[in-house]
This record gives C-alpha cells, sequence and structure tokens, in this order.
C-alpha cells in the first residue's frame, strides 16, 4: 500500500498533472454547486466559466498536491500550508478580476478577519480542511484511476477535454469583457440622466423661486399658511415648501423694511 500511494499520487507528469487539473476543476465545481443549492434551494452554474470546471479549484488542488510532496506525512503542517497556498491563489485570483473587469466576483467584507474581501479567515480555514481530505482521502483514489486508463486512450480523451476546457475560457472570457463594458455603458448612462435630471431639477426650483419672488402673498394666503403647516402640495411636494420659505423672505424683508422707516 505504502508503495502505491507513493509511485501513483506522486506522479509529476505533464499527462497526469493536466488530469488533475481538469478533475478538480470539475469537483469544484461540483461543490460550488451543491453549496449554492443549500444556500438559495435552486441551481446556479457557479464559477467564472460557462462549463462544468472551476479553475481555481483545479489549480489549487494541483499547486497543493506538487508542492506539499515534502510535508505528505505530517496532517497539521498539510492543514496550514493548504492555507496559505488556497488562501493566496485566492486572493490574486480576485484581485486580478476586479483589475480586468472593476467589480468583485466574490466580497467577503460582511465576514469578520476578512482582506479587502478577497479572502476571510473562515472560508481559508474551510480550505485548508478541505484541502487536507483531498490529499489524504480523493487523490489516492483518483491518482489511481488515471493510472489504470490506457496512455493511448487517454491521451486522446485529455486532448478533447482540454480543448473544451480553452474554448470555454475563450468563450466566457469574451462574455465577461462584454458584460464590463455593459455595466460600464449602464453606470455612463446612470449617471448622465442623473446629471440631466438634477440640472432640470436645477433649473426648475430656480424658476420657481425666481416667479415666486414676484408674486406677493395676501394675507387670506399667509393665513392659510399659518392655519396649516403640514400642507403638502399633492402633484409637487416641493412647491409648498418653496412657497413657505418665499413668505419667510418676504416677512423678514418687510420687518427690517419697517424698522429702517421706524
Amino acid at each position: 500500500m505504502n508503495f502505491i500511494y507513493k509511485d501513483i499520487i506522486f506522479d509529476f507528469s505533464a499527462y497526469n498533472i493536466i488530469w488533475y487539473f481538469l478533475i478538480y476543476a470539475l469537483l469544484g465545481w461540483i461543490v460550488e454547486v451543491i453549496y449554492a443549492t443549500f444556500k438559495t434551494k435552486q441551481f446556479i452554474n457557479r464559477g467564472f466559466l460557462n462549463g462544468c470546471w472551476c479553475p481555481l479549484y483545479g489549480a489549487g488542488a494541483v499547486l497543493i498536491i506538487v508542492l506539499l510532496e515534502p510535508i505528505g506525512k505530517h496532517p497539521f503542517l498539510v492543514f496550514v500550508a493548504s492555507m496559505a497556498i488556497t488562501t493566496l491563489i485566492e486572493f490574486l485570483t480576485g484581485w486580478i478580476l476586479e483589475l480586468l473587469y472593476h467589480k468583485k466576483w466574490w466580497d467577503y467584507s460582511e465576514r469578520r478577519f476578512n482582506i479587502k474581501g478577497y479572502v476571510c479567515l473562515q472560508f481559508s480555514v474551510i480550505w485548508g480542511i478541505l484541502c487536507l481530505f483531498v490529499y489524504d482521502v480523493i487523490h489516492p483514489g483518483i491518482s489511481y484511476i488515471i493510472r489504470k486508463i490506457p496512455h493511448n486512450i487517454g491521451i486522446w480523451f485529455l486532448l478533447a477535454f482540454l480543448l473544451l476546457f480553452i474554448f470555454d475560457v475563450i468563450i466566457s472570457t469574451i462574455q465577461a469583457t462584454k458584460f464590463a463594458k455593459y455595466v460600464k455603458r449602464i453606470r455612463e448612462t446612470y449617471r448622465k440622466t442623473s446629471d440631466v435630471i438634477g440640472e432640470k431639477i436645477s433649473l426648475t426650483t430656480s424658476a420657481v423661486l425666481e416667479q415666486a419672488s414676484k408674486i406677493k402673498l395676501k394675507a387670506s394666503q399667509s393665513r392659510i399658511l399659518k392655519a396649516f403647516p403640514n400642507m403638502k402640495d399633492k402633484k409637487d411636494k416641493n412647491i409648498i415648501e418653496l412657497i413657505k420659505e418665499r413668505y419667510k423672505k418676504s416677512a423678514k424683508e418687510s420687518d427690517e423694511n419697517e424698522n429702517k422707516l421706524n
């Protein structure tokens, strides 16, 4: 058993590494779908790509398997190192995606002990536990299965899956770029629209104030304002407030003029 363990797990040929990457990317996608289903009670195709794989999991698993060989017999060291590696991968991936597409693809800002919302302690611990489980339990079986596939057959399947994966990456990148441009256009349109509305409101308010300044309130009208201080106009909630302000200003000017005459 020890011979099989060492001989299979630590076979780092390009053939095996690519298989590991694609398989763990698929398993990662399955984990994400299960997690989303428990959380939202519905199917959500998780991940950056359209297909059924999450490259982040594939890259993380390969790095864990390759880099942790020297400490593979020490579970605690595997756990700590896995936490560090996966946290670094998640942080860099989140930062690069936001740099490219100007939005966060995930955000841990509301969780305690997070770093810029890209990573947090809670999920770092989860990744460490998950990697330890994969390293000691899942990977030996996967390595054994890959070894049992005839190489001349396995290479064709591997090429087919790899080409499909690359095609998915290209299509998904194009879609993400278009979406980022769409969001940018929406943001610019919203800003322009809000500016136009703001300018119209400002001009309308100025016009109303200018017209209000030309209208003198009669005694009966001023009495009504005093009698009903909470009065509001149905069509324009601001117009009554503008009249009140004008009334206060007019009353103040009248008092000042009267004081000057006295």
